[in-house]
Parts: structure tokens; C-alpha cells; sequence
């Protein structure tokens, strides 16, 4: 088995959806944090000069969800055909736009300012898009695609997870989501790491 390492910073961001996969599918790595103000001196070193970054076998992966999809078809959590690892795709980056689309809401520190954009991406992308997700959940008896978790459930539980620490109700609306968030955290690799990681950024 290769021996995987990730970089990041030592916050959640875009490297804690790969961590999670790591731990829902019960993979050693070593998770690699650093500091902002270690950052210059890493950068050069990594592919487009950014992080996420998997290390492995001397190789170097860039893009948090290139890294997701890797980890992810290694370890059995990326569907059973390419059908299905088609659909898992369609369903994780729409987990992906709500990330881009949220990002000024997550970034804005006035209460009043955010409440604004919390409610112009609830009605322009994240009710919209949780109406098929909520769909397909209840078709397909609880997960997004096939008959067991996927990284696509697994995005699921990340961002809403992180999502919850400022907006507690965003899931009020959506009980399917908001089961299948709980059976990924009920999940006794899950639990383990969020008893063990660093405070929420």
C-alpha cells in the first residue's frame, strides 16, 4: 500500500475533504499541517503552487477533488461502474458549486452583510440544488448513488458539517441530507478524527 501524506494548512478548507475520506475508508496517512507563515517556503515545491497536495510513491497530486476522486476509487467509495462514478462526480461537484457559491458568505464578517448573502445563495443555489439532492436521497433509500456510501456522501457530510457551525438551521429543510449526514458522522473512523482534529477554522 503506498504511504500517503496530504499538505495543508492546519485548518479544514479544501484539504478536509480528502482527510475524510482518508478516515471514513480506514487509510493511514500522515496529515501534513502547517502554518500560514510556513507557506512561502513550501510553495515552490508544490504542483501549481497551491495545496491540497497527496504525496505517494514519490508522486505529487495537486486539486482537492482530483485528490478526493483518487483516494476515493483506490479505496472502493466511488461507485462500481462508470455510471455510477459518473454520477458520484455530477453529485460531489455539485457539493463543489455550493463551496464556490458560499465562499463570500462564509468570508463576510458583518452579521448584517452576511445575513443578506446567506439568503441570496439559499434562493439562488443551495434550495435549488438540495430539491434534487434531497430527491435522489429518498429514491435511492439514503445515499446518492448505488447501494453504499461515496465520496459524493462523504462531500456531503464535509461541507454541511462545516456549514452548521455558523448556519445550525441550513438542514432544517432537508431531513434527507440531514440523515445522511448523520450516518456519515455516526461513522466510529469519523468520530475518532473530529474528537482528535485541530479547532474548527
Amino acid at each position: 500500500m503506498p504511504q500517503y501524506k496530504l499538505h495543508y494548512f492546519n485548518l479544514h478548507g479544501l484539504g478536509e475533504l480528502p482527510r475524510m475520506i482518508f478516515h471514513y475508508a480506514g487509510v493511514p496517512f500522515e496529515d501534513v499541517r502547517f502554518e500560514r507563515n510556513e507557506w512561502p517556503q513550501l510553495k515552490a515545491n508544490m504542483p501549481f503552487g497551491q495545496v491540497p497536495v497527496l504525496e505517494f510513491d514519490g508522486k505529487l497530486l495537486s486539486q482537492s477533488y482530483a485528490i478526493a476522486r483518487y483516494i476515493a476509487r483506490q479505496h472502493g467509495l466511488a461507485g462500481q461502474d462508470d455510471w455510477e462514478q459518473a454520477q458520484v462526480d455530477m453529485y460531489a461537484d455539485c457539493i463543489k458549486d455550493f463551496m464556490i457559491n458560499g465562499r463570500p458568505v462564509h468570508d463576510e464578517r458583518d452579521p448584517e452583510k452576511q445575513k443578506v448573502l446567506m439568503t441570496k445563495f439559499a434562493s439562488e443555489k443551495l434550495i435549488p440544488h438540495m430539491t434534487v439532492l434531497e430527491a435522489q436521497l429518498a429514491k435511492n433509500g439514503g445515499v446518492l448513488v448505488g447501494k453504499g456510501v461515496t465520496w459524493a456522501d462523504i462531500a456531503c457530510y464535509a461541507f454541511f458539517n462545516h456549514a452548521t457551525v455558523k448556519h445550525p438551521d441550513i438542514l432544517k429543510d432537508s431531513p434527507n441530507m440531514a440523515a445522511l449526514v448523520s450516518q456519515i458522522g455516526s461513522n466510529d473512523n469519523i468520530k475518532k478524527y473530529l474528537e482528535t482534529r485541530p479547532a474548527y477554522h
